[in-house]
C-alpha cells in the first residue's frame, strides 16, 4: 500500500496527466496505521512499529523533525534491507559486462530468471546512456518472474532490449547511491544552500508518454536510497536534454536525468544523467550497472515488484516548473548574440524577421514562444504541441530526416520565411532550411537544407570572426571539402575525432583543457553540437541561437543576401551516399570480425590502386582519398551490428566505377556479410 497526495502546485508542461504524488505527513501515516491494521509489517523509526501492509517502508529524520519533515513511503520490500550508499565501490569489469554473463545457474547459484534481467540491464547500455524498447509490466502486483518473462519474450520475439519501469527503478537506485558517494555537501564547497541537506534529483522526459511512466519508477528507486544524505526527486515534466544539466548547473538540483530516446522510433526510449560535471560517461554508466545490479538482486530475493504508479502520474518530492529559467537563458544569449547590430528595441531584437520553427511536436516546441516574445514573425510555424504519439507523417522528429526537412521547406514557401528550424525529439540537435535567393524586393525563394557539413561550416564563419584561429572538432566522416574551408578560407584548425556526440565533445574539452588548442565547437554531421562558450553542453535550442543571431545581424547590415553566400566556397562534391552492411546472424561479434577483415582488405587494396590513397590521419575505421576528388571510409557503427560506407564523389559513374565496384569485389569474398543495399 501506497500513499499518494496530490501536490500543491502542480502544472500541465505538455502532459495531461502531470501530477506529482507527494509523501504523506507524519499524521497521515499514522492515521492510516491506525485505520489498516494488521497484515505485514512496516518499519518506522519515528514510532512504535506500525501495522502498515507490505510493500512500503516507513521512515522519517531524528524525532525532533518530525513536525517539519514528511515521512518517506520508500519502495523498499519487506524483509528486504532499503538501499544504501557504500562508502566505497569497488566496480570491477566483469559485474557488467554481458558476454560474462552465464545463461543457467553458475557457481554463485544465479537463476537463470535472474540472470535474464541482470544481463538485460547491462544490455542497456548506449555509450554514455541507457536505451531500450520500453515494455510494460504489472504496476502492482506482478513478481519478478514476470518481469523475466517479458524481457526474455521481447528479446526472442523482435531482438530488442526491454526498457522496463523495473529497470528504471533500479537505475534510479543506483544513480541516488552513485552520487552520495560522489557528490560534494554543499556544505563543504561554500555554496548557499538549497534543499537544506539533501540530494536533488530533477527528472524531466520527452513528450513520449511512457516515459512518464518510466519517470515515477526512477524517482521512486532513487527516494528509496538510504543514506548520509536524504535523496529528493523532483519532475519538471515534459523538458528538453540540454535544460536538464543548465538546471543542475544552475543550482536548481544536484543531478538531473532526463528520459528520452530523441530520434528513435516511438516504442523506444532511454535515461541520460548528468552531474556537477556534465553528462556521465561511458565508465559512469558501467558503475550504475553495477549498482543496478546489486538493486535487483534485493528485489529478486523478496520476489516482488516494487510498486509504482502505472499510467496515475509520477510519485516524487515535489513538481517544479524549471523550463521558463531555461528559456530565460536563452532569450538573454540571443539578445547578447544580435547585440547593438539591429535598430530594433533590445526587448525585441528580432522584429522583421520571419522564422519558421517546426519541433516536431517534440519538446522544443517552447522555442516558437521565446522567438515570438522576442519579435520574431512566427505564424508560419508548426507542429508545436508535445505529442509522444507523433502523428505528423515524418513521425519521430529529426533534422536530418528527409520528410522533416521538406515539411519544413514547404512552410517556409508559404511564408517566405528568413529561415526555417528544426529540433530532434529532446532539442539536443538542430537543422536549419535557408533560401538560396532573396530578390531586391526581398522574396525568398529556392529553399534548401542547412545540415551536416553545411552547418559546420556557417557555424565556423561565426566562430572565424569571434575567435580567430580557433579549433573546430569534428567526427570523422566530414567532407574533403569542410576540411579546405576551415583551414585555408577561414583560417582555423580542423580536427576530426571519433564519431559519437560524446568523443567528439570529450575531445574538445580535453584539448583545451590540456592548453593544446582552444576548441571552440565540437560538432557531428548528425547536427549535435556543443560550444566552449556555453559549457560544451550539446543543445540544439542554442545552436539556433548562433545561427538567429547571425541571420539578425546580416539582416541588419543591409546586405539583404542569403546565409548560404556565407559558405559558397565551401566544395560540396554531387554525390553522397552512405551504406550500411549488416553480419547475416546479426551479431555483434561477427561484425566486429568482418569489419577487422575488411579493413585489412582495404589498406592492401590501396597499395595496388593508383586511384586510392589511405587517410593516414583518419582515427577511426578506414578513410580513403579518391585521386578525382571525395572520399570513401568504413567504420563500424558504435552500438549496433552495422558496418557503414560512406561515399563522396565528383559524380555517380566516378562513384560506381572507382569505388563502389572495387569495393562490392573485396565484399563479397565474405560470406556471413548482407551487402545487397550496395548492389
Amino acid at each position: 500500500m501506497f500513499l499518494k497526495l496530490m501536490g500543491q502546485s502542480g502544472h500541465n508542461n505538455g502532459s495531461s496527466n502531470a501530477m506529482a504524488m507527494l509523501r504523506p505527513t507524519a499524521a497521515a501515516v499514522i492515521a492510516i496505521a491506525a485505520l489498516v491494521g494488521g497484515g505485514g509489517t512496516c518499519t518506522s523509526y519515528a514510532f512504535a512499529p506500525s501495522p502498515i501492509r507490505r510493500g512500503c517502508t516507513v521512515r522519517s529524520q531524528q524525532l525532533s523533525s518530525i513536525t517539519s519533515t514528511r515521512l518517506r513511503v520508500s519502495s523498499t520490500p519487506n524483509g528486504v534491507k532499503p538501499s544504501s550508499a557504500p562508502a566505497k565501490a569497488d566496480f570491477a569489469a566483469a559485474d557488467f559486462d554481458p558476454s560474462l554473463n552465464p545463461t543457467e545457474i553458475d557457481a554463485s547459484n544465479t537463476p537463470p530468471s535472474l540472470q535474464t534481467i541482470l544481463t538485460s540491464l547491462a544490455e542497456l547500455k548506449s555509450g554514455s546512456d541507457l536505451r531500450g524498447t520500453f515494455a510494460a509490466h504489472n504496476s502492482s502486483g506482478g513478481t519478478i518472474a514476470n518481469v523475466s518473462h517479458l524481457i526474455r519474450r521481447l528479446k526472442e520475439d523482435t531482438g530488442a532490449i526491454a526498457l522496463t519501469p523495473f529497470a528504471a527503478h533500479c537505475f534510479g537506485a543506483a544513480f541516488a547511491q552513485w552520487l552520495l558517494q560522489t557528490d560534494v555537501p554543499e556544505e563543504a564547497t561554500g555554496r548557499p544552500g538549497r534543499h537544506g541537506n539533501a540530494l536533488t534529483i530533477c527528472i524531466g522526459r520527452d513528450p513520449r508518454k511512457h516515459g512518464e511512466r518510466l519517470a515515477d519508477a526512477f524517482a521512486r528507486g532513487a527516494e528509496s536510497v538510504d543514506g548520509e544524505r536524504p535523496v529528493r526527486a523532483v519532475y519538471t515534466g515534459v523538458a528538453t536534454t540540454p535544460s536538464m544539466y543548465e538546471f543542475v548547473r544552475a543550482d536548481k538540483c544536484d543531478a538531473a536525468v532526463m528520459v528520452s530516446a530523441s530520434h528513435l522510433p516511438e516504442d523506444k526510449n532511454g535515461i541520460k544523467f548528468f552531474a556537477r560535471e556534465g553528462g556521465l560517461t561511458k565508465t559512469n554508466i558501467d558503475e550504475l550497472i553495477v549498482l543496478a545490479q546489486e538493486e535487483a538482486r534485493r528485489w529478486y530475493d523478496a520476489g516482488i515488484l516494487p510498486p509504482s504508479s502505472g499510467n496515475a502520474g509520477v510519485f516524487c518530492s515535489e513538481l517544479v516548473d524549471f523550463m521558463p529559467f531555461y528559456q530565460e537563458t536563452l532569450k538573454r544569449a540571443l539578445v547578447r548574440e544580435v547585440g547593438e547590430a539591429t535598430s530594433s528595441p533590445l526587448s525585441k531584437p528580432l522584429a522583421g524577421l520571419n522564422i519558421v520553427v517546426n519541433p516536431g511536436n517534440g519538446a522544443g516546441c517552447f522555442f516558437d514562444d521565446l522567438l515570438r516574445e522576442l519579435g520574431a514573425n512566427v505564424a508560419g510555424s508548426m507542429h508545436l504541441t508535445p505529442d509522444g504519439t507523433f502523428p505528423i507523417e515524418f513521425g519521430v522528429p529529426n533534422p536530418e530526416k528527409r520528410e522533416m526537412v521538406e515539411d519544413t521547406i514547404k512552410a517556409c514557401e508559404a511564408n517566405s520565411a528568413d529561415i526555417g528550424v528544426m529540433f530532434d525529439t529532446d532539442a539536443d540537435r538542430a537543422g536549419f532550411v535557408l533560401p538560396r535567393v532573396v530578390d531586391k524586393s526581398g522574396k525568398r525563394s529556392q529553399y534548401e537544407p542547412l545540415n551536416k557539413n553545411r552547418l559546420i561550416a556557417l557555424l565556423s564563419v561565426v566562430f572565424s570572426s569571434a575567435s580567430p584561429g580557433c579549433t573546430i572538432v569534428t567526427d570523422s566522416t566530414t567532407s574533403e571539402g569542410l576540411n579546405e574551408f576551415l583551414e585555408e578560407k577561414l583560417g582555423l584548425r580542423h580536427f576530426r575525432y571519433l564519431r559519437g556526440y560524446a568523443n567528439v565533445i570529450g575531445k574538445a574539452k580535453e584539448l583545451t583543457e590540456s592548453g593544446k588548442a582552444n576548441a571552440e565547437v565540437a560538432i557531428e554531421t548528425s547536427g549535435h553540437c556543443a560550444m566552449k562558450e556555453n559549457g560544451y553542453v550539446d543543445d540544439g535550442t542554442y545552436t539556433a541561437v548562433k545561427i538567429i543571431g547571425l541571420l539578425a545581424r546580416t539582416a541588419a547590415s543591409g546586405k539583404g543576401s542569403s546565409l548560404l553566400d556565407l559558405i559558397s566556397d565551401l566544395n560540396e562534391l554531387p554525390y553522397e551516399e552512405e551504406f550500411r552492411l549488416q553480419a547475416t546472424d546479426g551479431s555483434l561479434e561477427t561484425t566486429t570480425s568482418l569489419f577487422n577483415e575488411l579493413s585489412h582488405s582495404v589498406l592492401e587494396e590501396c597499395s595496388a590502386m593508383e586511384d586510392w590513397s589511405i587517410d593516414e590521419d583518419n582515427l577511426e575505421g578506414q578513410r580513403v582519398r579518391l585521386s578525382s576528388g571525395g572520399f570513401f571510409m568504413i567504420r563500424q557503427s558504435l552500438h549496433d551490428p552495422v558496418i557503414s560506407m560512406q561515399i563522396e564523389s565528383v559524380s555517380a559513374e566516378e562513384a560506381r566505377d572507382k569505388v563502389l565496384t572495387p569495393l562490392l569485389n573485396l565484399v563479397s569474398k565474405h560470406d556471413m556479410l548482407d551487402y545487397t543495399a550496395m548492389e
